[in-house]
């Protein structure tokens, strides 16, 4: 018995039409501090046990502010989130100095 084929889509994701208007941009301003913190670990793929170890807090706390991160980024999973905080590192990184 030979297995079917997966089939190939027709067209490329880039022969597609692009999206009408780019997304808006994330209110990030909504974060606090501590928040920020939290995005950014998990954005460098730390669990929550790492997360909670590397700011002195329980595991239990990193799960509140990871479930804020996601009700206030409009987020459904820590993949997402870790893209918000991939793409506009540069609005959220303290560490950065204006221009």
């Amino acid at each position: 018995m030979s297995r079917p084929r997966p089939s190939t889509p027709t067209t490329c994701l880039c022969e597609q039409p692009a999206p009408k208007a780019p997304p808006a941009p994330r209110d990030l301003s909504a974060l606090t501090e501590r928040e920020t913190s939290v995005l950014l670990l998990l954005a460098s793929g730390l669990g929550n046990v790492s997360i909670a170890l590397r700011l002195g807090i329980t595991e239990r706390t990193v799960k509140k502010h990871v479930s804020s991160l996601f009700d206030k980024l409009g987020v459904r999973s820590r993949l997402e989130a870790a893209l918000v905080a991939i793409l506009d590192h540069d609005r959220i990184c303290r560490r950065r100095t204006p221009a």
